[in-house]
């Protein structure tokens, strides 16, 4: 799986801030894939000498660096929802840690035991996840988080406030486990997004993207991505290019070295949105046209047609008389029962 280009953007403003010179790292072209990554975290460990990056690294990523995986938890209903697909996409995966989401009587544990590490920053993967982490909650439930700490089972490296610094929460070394703890009750929590009429629709559009993402990295893919991650008004081919680190004509030119034009990906990113907004939510059809950036309900209309053969209507109706035959009409995509502890390589 490719790393998002905004992880590797945070890096190296990172090194900046830390008054170092990051041009050695800097890629150039599309993605570089998780080794690449790692080698070049280890290069910006060497070059920084500061015990705090990981740290300062990890609180740098807000949900909207995480490309499709971050937009996907920001349609979660619950924290438990966004731990569950974390456990099922993460966003930079590979043998270097396990991640566990698990509960016990009282509190609710996200754990990380990494099974590799970088030379000079034996932590860097744990500080910078749970940094990222934090981060991320508080985003989701627009506050800081209250009632958590940090465990680590590794000593400190350097002074405990700067820890408590970037992560905003109490910490504590020499336990067990690498771990973030909190009160049962705030994995059930609804978030903000719980009340958007279609998140639970978005979190599994983005689930099944990053899931043919696995399988196959291209540029094509990587165009898909990002209209996908566009919540609101989707970019045009100069914006996606630019996202790219590319020009306009080297964007054109590899997608046709790959077969595809802009214009396709763009159809097909639109036609499966249009597609799961007309069967999951009650929008108009100019209310679906418009969120797919169409200046006209006709214009929509025209082209849902052309894509399907049939008008955004009739597609609705099939839809509603097939989920009412097979009794399938809920949206929820997790239960409501207690989950079982949960894990995944990350």
């Amino acid at each position: 799986m490719k790393v998002q280009a905004a992880y590797i953007f945070a890096l190296t403003r990172t090194l900046r801030d830390l008054g170092c010179d990051p041009s050695t790292l800097v890629q150039a072209g599309r993605p570089i894939d998780e080794d690449g990554f790692f080698r070049m975290c280890e290069e910006a460990v060497t070059l920084s000498r500061d015990p705090s990056l990981a740290l300062r690294f990890g609180s740098s990523l807000h949900l909207g660096s995480h490309g499709v995986f971050g937009h996907a938890l920001m349609g979660c209903r619950t924290l438990r929802q966004a731990a569950e697909f974390l456990m099922q996409h993460n966003p930079v995966r590979a043998a270097h840690a396990t991640v566990r989401f698990s509960f016990d009587q009282d509190n609710v544990m996200l754990t990380i035991a990494p099974t590799a590490d970088l030379p000079g920053a034996h932590n860097f993967i744990v500080e910078s996840f749970f940094a990222a982490a934090v981060t991320a909650i508080s985003e989701l439930v627009s506050a800081e988080i209250e009632g958590c700490r940090v465990e680590f089972a590794f000593e400190p490296a350097m002074p405990v406030e700067i820890y408590e610094r970037y992560l905003r929460l109490p910490v504590s070394f020499g336990k067990a486990a690498n771990r973030l703890i909190g009160p049962r009750e705030i994995a059930d929590q609804p978030l903000v997004a719980a009340q958007n009429a279609v998140a639970e629709m978005y979190v599994r559009q983005c689930g099944k993207l990053l899931r043919e993402q696995d399988r196959a990295v291209s540029y094509v893919s990587e165009v898909r991505r990002v209209l996908m991650s566009a919540r609101g008004r989707i970019p045009n081919e100069h914006e996606v290019a630019r996202q790219l680190n590319l020009s306009g004509r080297t964007l054109r030119r590899r997608l046709l070295n790959e077969g595809q034009s802009f214009q396709e990906i763009l159809d097909d990113v639109r036609n499966r949105l249009a597609k799961a907004y007309l069967g999951e939510t009650k929008f108009s059809i100019a209310e679906v046209g418009a969120l797919l950036g169409f200046e006209d309900a006709a214009n929509f209309r025209r082209a849902f047609r052309r894509w399907n053969g049939c008008s955004p209507q009739s597609f609705r109706g099939g839809f509603m008389d097939e989920a009412g035959a097979s009794g399938e009409a809920e949206f929820s995509t997790s239960s409501d029962e207690e989950a079982p502890p949960l894990e995944a390589a990350t």
